[in-house]
């Protein structure tokens, strides 16, 4: 196991292969124990470090996970000890390459030996792999320490340099050299060496240029010649991870949104689990010779397990990846902002902002010009960002079918897809068709292979299993995804998201979602535009919001999870919103035969009416006259609902309502029948339809067993202001 700080920091197994480590912080708590190898640190230090010197209360609950998860990534050669308020990492120098450098430039130092000196040294420098504690998470640890780094690898290169000239071999150090002055012109010892190995090695170029260089208001790094992209803060792109399947159109939708965007931002959102990141990653590293002035990625860290990052952090993290200092980076924002602009006009760069959580914290790192390219992803839609930035949005939403079976099968298998193509279609649409959740459906059949695909298809059909079939033990799976959506929400839209997962339809829209969350019907569409805005419903049609099968998974889970008498009010709530949707539409009824409101169930007799009003209410009556105790609502429960929906249903078919003229029905809804209409009310008929698509889609229809001619069952004792307006039913038609 070897810790690599000298460049990106990453942990590496004994065969070269990173081990991952998830998390910006963890990534600084690595970084900070490692660069103090086999020495104490503090709690204190490690805080203010990770924490940008302003930890929150919750600060050292979360370092102890972090150093937990930090400890178990470790291998061999590599120890974490606990020791009074801190900790230590024990183990060789020699696995940490900043030690190892260190100690190779001071042998190289100790020796009288030319030659043996600068093996020494090149060595040293050949661990290098560009800046120091690039993405260490931790703006501090870069500032001190990698800065500390980085001036001691100028100054190897420049005891290079003078051993190598002492041999008569000055041509071996001309690239570092070019590199340490571009880096920096105003390094006399470094531009004086380089005139000096110019010179040593019959270059004919003057040597004045160089080591006079003109004065530059601010480090601006080289750019990247045309042949590719060189290493270093103008190209920190990381690869996508895995590799792409499909996709043909999005990215043809991302090459002209970027062709045309002239400054301005291109904004690619989905739900959780659409491979955003991995789609624009792969359209990046394809298209390296369309930015020859570098390629720059930034994780905002929106919507992961660790805290956003600000707007001035991300702004000043942006800044040293263009070449600037940590030191010389502006803390007045507006200046910062200034800096960030002249180092980026007239550039053909990209910039790549991950997982963004909103606008504002994406608007200060736009640098304005029309020549860099800036690439936003993020799980909202960021509306504010098109509206006052001009952001052209490009939406990605779950694989076609043909390329989700294709995920499945080159995970699963091919063979195992080509066995049984039904159930593989069958897999991908219980998956939503996204890609996180089709590799881990097909990485559990990979590691099963006595598993059909119809033994995961049942898994993940059933309700109560189908979101655990994807989870993967770690923070990968669905459920984890969602979650971090989910907590990044306000409190009040994630109320009605956990309410959600109390509804049976497909659909939901305002008049409902305010009878389960006991708001006011214009507060409830506010909230659905949030939840909308996080792509965890789709505005269907207007004011109808649909959820994808996953989220509403969550959505469930999350309501089990809430108090049983929480679950009974708001199940109350919109039981009772169903009765007074369905009255205030018959009530105005006047056809004996409400076919124009029931096209999907008409019916002609009173029995036909109970036994559709029985399954319309079945479904959500089930999940309370099946719970005992605090979970039962007062006052009758379910069955008074039922028998004021049963008695409403029943004389809409007898004919005529002869009761009192209506009154405005609940949530705000209005009925304006059309000049000259006759009979039942299109917009009363649309809403029947609506009730019954939703509240039917997943509740079968409960069949009378009596025999033809029995008469009804006995309804049960109501209330009477309870029941609904209008005469009571009368006798069965015989």
């Amino acid at each position: 196991m070897r810790v690599r700080l000298l460049g990106r920091v990453e942990l590496r197994c004994e065969q070269g292969r990173p081990v991952a480590l998830a998390g910006a912080r963890r990534r600084a708590v690595l970084a900070l124990l490692a660069s103090e190898l086999n020495d104490h640190v503090t709690v204190e230090r490690l805080l203010d470090t990770v924490w940008e010197g302003a930890p929150p209360p919750t600060a050292r609950a979360a370092l102890h996970g972090h150093v937990s998860a930090v400890r178990r990534s470790l291998g061999e050669g590599l120890t974490l000890l606990t020791r009074a308020q801190g900790y230590v990492l024990v183990g060789d120098p020699e696995l940490v390459d900043a030690e190892h450098f260190q100690r190779l430039t001071a042998a190289a130092e100790e020796t009288a030996d030319a030659v043996r000196a600068a093996a020494l040294l090149r060595e040293a420098l050949d661990l290098w792999d560009g800046p120091a504690l690039t993405d260490s998470g931790s703006l501090t640890l870069t500032a001190t320490t990698g800065r500390r780094l980085d001036t001691a690898r100028t100054h190897a290169v420049e005891r290079l340099a003078d051993r190598l000239l002492s041999l008569g071999r000055g041509a071996e150090a001309l690239d570092d050299l070019r590199a340490v002055v571009t880096a920096d012109p105003r390094r006399e010892p470094a531009a004086a060496l380089l005139a000096r190995c110019l010179r040593q090695a019959g270059d004919g170029r003057p040597a004045a240029p160089v080591s006079i260089p003109a004065p530059v208001p601010a480090p601006v790094p080289a750019p990247v010649p045309a042949s590719g992209p060189a290493a270093g803060p103008g190209d920190a792109l990381p690869r996508p991870g895995t590799a792409l399947v499909g996709r043909a159109d999005d990215l043809r939708r991302l090459d002209d949104a970027a062709c045309r965007a002239d400054g301005r931002p291109v904004l690619v959102t989905g739900v959780a689990g659409a491979g955003k990141s991995s789609l624009v990653l792969h359209w990046a590293h394809a298209g390296a010779d369309r930015f020859p002035d570098g390629r720059i990625h930034l994780d905002l860290r929106g919507f992961g397990e660790e805290e956003p990052l600000t707007p001035a952090a991300a702004l000043a993290l942006l800044l040293t990846r263009l070449g600037v200092p940590p030191a010389e980076v502006p803390e007045d924002r507006a200046r910062a902002g200034a800096l960030l602009r002249r180092l980026t006009e007239g550039r053909l760069l990209l910039i790549v902002l991950d997982g963004a959580r909103s606008a504002e914290q994406v608007e200060p790192l736009l640098p304005g010009a029309p020549e860099p390219v800036v690439v936003v992803t993020s799980r909202s839609r960021l509306t504010d960002l098109v509206v006052r930035e001009a952001a052209i949005p490009l939406p990605v939403g779950g694989l076609p079918e043909d390329e989700a079976v294709d995920l499945l099968g080159r995970i699963a298998g091919p063979e195992r897809v080509a066995a049984d193509p039904a159930a593989a279609r069958r897999l991908a649409a219980l998956c939503d068709g996204l890609p996180l959740a089709l590799r881990v459906a097909g990485a559990r059949l990979a590691s099963r292979p006595a598993w059909s695909l119809d033994d995961l298809v049942h898994e993940m059909s059933d309700r109560t299993t189908g979101l655990a079939a994807l989870a993967t033990g770690g923070t990968l799976g669905i459920a984890a995804a969602l979650g971090r959506t989910v907590r990044a929400l306000p409190a009040e839209a994630r109320r009605l998201f956990t309410l959600s997962g109390l509804h049976p339809g497909g659909t939901l829209d305002s008049a409902a979602a305010a009878a389960l969350a006991g708001v006011p019907r214009a507060r409830a569409r506010e909230l659905l535009a949030e939840l909308d805005a996080a792509h965890l419903v789709q505005e269907a049609s207007p004011g109808r919001f649909r959820g994808d099968r996953l989220a509403g998974l969550y959505a469930a889970e999350l309501a089990a999870e809430l108090p049983a008498h929480d679950r009974a009010e708001a199940t109350r709530r919109l039981l009772d919103h169903a009765v007074d949707a369905a009255a205030a539409a018959l009530e105005r009824l006047t056809t004996a035969v409400p076919t124009q409101c029931l096209s999907a169930r008409a019916f002609e007799t009173a029995d036909q009416a109970l036994e559709l009003a029985r399954g319309l209410v079945t479904g959500l009556a089930r999940q309370l006259t099946e719970r005992p105790g605090p979970d039962r609502v007062a006052d009758g429960g379910p069955e008074r609902i039922l028998d004021r929906l049963s008695r409403t249903l029943a004389e809409a078919c007898r004919g005529p309502a002869t009761g009192p003229a209506p009154t405005e029905p609940p949530h705000g809804h209005t009925h304006t029948a059309p000049e000259g209409a006759e009979g039942a009310d299109p917009g009363e008929c649309a809403l029947m339809d609506r009730l019954l698509a939703d509240l039917l889609r997943t509740t079968p229809v409960v069949r009378r067993t009596e025999p033809p001619g029995a008469g009804p069952a006995p309804a049960p004792a109501v209330p009477a202001d309870a029941r609904a307006p209008g005469p009571r039913p009368g006798p069965r038609p015989g």
